[in-house]
């Protein structure tokens, strides 16, 4: 394999010293144009990288070989929560903090890091063969995406579809940050359910009875609540109820939102951790309070203390999870339980990233307003063609629900909020266009209009990574300057993703393409499926059960990866595999590479010293079976069938041309020899966007070739 890895790097050197990967906008020929999504800048190449990239290149190098300026732009992720969480752990080994630091310092060392995985950066990337035009490279943190995403939060601004404010979000102690719903996974889970008896006010012997999971947050309880007309707890309605951890008192109120099926009917309200409560509090004006702060501890509400002075017990300070445990102990003792606690299976939302247990906080941050966005979406979703077809409907369905998007995150690394608040007039860094603040790329230089100040502090966090991620099928070409690339290349004419962030990437971009430039992003949206092991779990480093491409390459030669990852890729559909179906895949297109080989050297290396021109009943059927392949492999390509197009490849090389005309052929060689030839040619153009390195060094051995078959014509049908 060592050998065949230093011909496959000869072998891409030489298309990228000769330009053959280049756009030209330029160009008058008709123009095509794919859209690489930003890999994780923190990332390792996997199974999924290597056969999304797999299918762009083979889409690209299709569309290069029918006569198109193709433009297959690459670009690197910033991956705000990844790279800090990275960083962070790299810098504790040196005993180094953000808090320690300063962000100033903490931002100097970002870089430094960021440079040092980004020397490595290209080569990981490239390793599949990917024909992308590596000079438009873009990262999510350059200065022409900086404006593109100014730009985009400025707008927002003017058309009064941002604000700031409190509002419960779903917080990563982990992480440190608010994330998206569609950022969590959903993890189930078998805990204790607890059922706590609050007595009621002024009614001895009377109690409500309500269940729970989470009994380390009843110290922020501010209400009770039952569905209406509940059998036995509606004479309470009205009245006042008694939390058996604080004796606060709490109102006790029907609402048609609680679910009559769950536990006893009856909720406790506890608006600063709990979605659904956070709204029936709303509702009602509940105050809030947080018995867990943002890291996951106690905060100091959490503080049990006896009717009669004698005994405090403190929870503060200590993790939530040991807090449930010994609150549930407390709750025992003091005989709040009505019943044993149940066993319940439910489940609980894990950030992503962390796969820590994420916690609703009340959080003051900066958010979205979607609805028109979504609106103009819906309208215009008919102008994608999606693959698989249904995932039209999916999308739609979310949008027709969509929230206010929360795009705020308390991180550093990432495109700073560009806002800035009189340090002395809006101390409470207050949002709104009389609030003294300046919504500015950079510090403002004009004086404050109220005292006549210059000191202008910035807005502390940095924007949700989607919020340029969204943005970049215009940022990459150069949005909001109306550039050359931008006229030709958008809409993109392909974007492919994983299903995982049809929400988090794929449907955003399409809301904020038409928002802002009043075009969908991409004509083609092509969803792959999902490489899962044996057990339908995700590939992860926890679990150990990962593929490394690098791995099965060296192993096995690229092209004969790609092939096997080709195999995988029907539009939509998940698959199972391990390293040992893999390794079976692989070999068995090595196989189809060496058989290539074979009858490479049988046409060429053994050619007869005399050619005759000769027709046969023969030569003919076998142009027809290769116009029918022709054919089938265009059609296949053309509706991203890729599976289907080496399929179709692999049963016409193997079986109708060598099995059956190149056996028939050497009883008649020398007439036979030039149709021999003419389907070798045109089998290797065929196979080049799949095998592009095999194809490439088969196709310098024909007596006529171009300096590149690269530079080819796809056959006709």
């Amino acid at each position: 394999m060592e050998q065949t890895q230093k011909q496959e790097k000869y072998w891409y050197s030489l298309w990228e010293e000769n330009g053959y990967f280049k756009a030209n906008p330029s160009a008058k020929k008709k123009h095509y144009s794919l859209l690489m999504p930003p890999p994780n800048l923190t990332g390792e190449l996997h199974l999924g990288h290597a056969m999304q990239h797999s299918i762009l290149d083979a889409i690209a190098r299709f569309k290069r070989l029918q006569g198109y300026d193709v433009l297959l732009l690459p670009g690197v992720d910033h991956a705000g929560i990844q790279f800090e969480g990275t960083l962070n752990k790299l810098l504790a080994k040196e005993g180094l903090s953000k808090q320690k630091m300063g962000r100033e310092e903490w931002l100097r060392r970002a870089w430094e890091f960021r440079d040092k995985i980004y020397q490595s950066f290209h080569a990981t990337w490239t390793v599949m063969g990917v024909s992308a035009d590596w000079s438009r490279e873009v990262f999510t943190l350059d200065e022409k995406v900086r404006q593109a995403v100014f730009t985009e939060f400025k707008t927002f601004w003017e058309q009064d579809l941002l604000y700031k404010g409190a509002y419960i979000v779903q917080w990563c102690p982990k992480c440190g940050t608010a994330i998206e719903d569609v950022e969590m996974e959903y993890e189930e889970r078998k805990e204790k359910l607890y059922f706590v008896n609050y007595a009621i006010a002024d009614q001895p012997g009377a109690f409500i009875t309500v269940a729970t999971v989470r009994p380390e947050t009843i110290f922020a309880d501010t209400a009770i609540a039952m569905y209406p007309h509940h059998p036995k707890f509606a004479k309470y309605k009205g009245m006042q109820a008694i939390n058996p951890l604080t004796q606060e008192k709490l109102a006790v109120i029907e609402d048609e939102r609680v679910d009559k099926n769950f536990g006893t009917g009856a909720l406790k309200i506890t608006p600063g951790h709990d979605l659904l409560d956070y709204q029936i509090g709303k509702d009602l004006g509940l105050p809030i309070l947080h018995a867990i702060d943002k890291t996951g501890r106690m905060t100091e509400l959490a503080r049990f203390i006896t009717k009669d002075g004698s005994r405090t017990i403190d929870f503060f300070g200590i993790k939530a999870e040991e807090a449930r445990i010994k609150t549930a102990e407390l709750l025992q003792e003091i005989g709040a339980l009505a019943q044993p606690a149940q066993e319940y299976v439910h489940a609980v939302p894990i950030c992503e990233r962390s796969k820590n247990t994420v916690e609703p906080l009340v959080s003051e941050e900066w958010f979205v307003t979607m609805k028109p966005l979504a609106e103009k979406a819906l309208k215009n979703l008919h102008q994608i063609t999606f693959s698989p077809k249904n995932y039209r409907k999916i999308i739609a369905d979310w949008l027709e629900n969509i929230h206010d998007w929360s795009i705020s995150r308390s991180l550093w690394w990432g495109h700073r909020i560009p806002v800035w608040y009189c340090k002395n007039c809006n101390q409470t860094q207050q949002v709104g266009k009389d609030k003294n603040m300046i919504v500015s790329l950079e510090k403002p230089t004009k004086i404050c209009q109220t005292c006549g100040k210059h000191e202008w502090i910035q807005d502390e966090q940095v924007l949700d990574t989607w919020f340029s991620s969204g943005m970049w099928p215009l940022a990459t070409l150069g949005w909001p300057e109306n550039t050359e690339a931008l006229q030709k290349y958008f809409p993109w004419d392909f974007e492919i993703s994983a299903p995982e962030i049809k929400y988090l990437w794929i449907a955003r971009m399409i809301m904020l393409s038409l928002w802002f430039k009043n075009e969908i992003p991409f004509n083609n949206m092509f969803f792959h499926g999902m490489i899962r092991d044996m057990q339908g779990r995700k590939f992860s480093k926890s679990l150990g059960n990962g593929i490394d491409p690098n791995q099965l390459r060296q192993q096995w030669g690229t092209d004969a990866v790609r092939m096997a990852l080709y195999s995988y890729s029907a539009p939509g559909r998940d698959a199972r595999s391990s390293r040992q179906v893999m390794d079976e895949r692989c070999k068995s297109f090595r196989n189809f590479e060496t058989k290539l080989k074979n009858i490479t050297r049988f046409i060429i290396d053994l050619k007869p010293e005399k050619i005759r021109t000769k027709t046969s009943a023969e030569d003919t059927a076998i142009k027809e079976q290769l116009l029918k392949t022709i054919k089938n492999v265009s059609m296949f390509l053309n509706k991203f069938e890729l599976h289907l197009a080496i399929d179709e490849l692999y049963q016409f090389v193997w079986h109708e041309f060598a099995d059956i005309y190149i056996e028939q052929s050497k009883k008649r060689r020398e007439e036979a020899q030039e149709t021999l030839e003419y389907v070798l040619q045109q089998i290797l153009i065929l196979l080049h966007p799949f095998m592009p390195f095999t194809t490439e060094e088969l196709y310098q051995k024909l007596p006529k070739h171009k300096a590149s078959i690269m530079l080819e014509t796809w056959p006709e049908k």
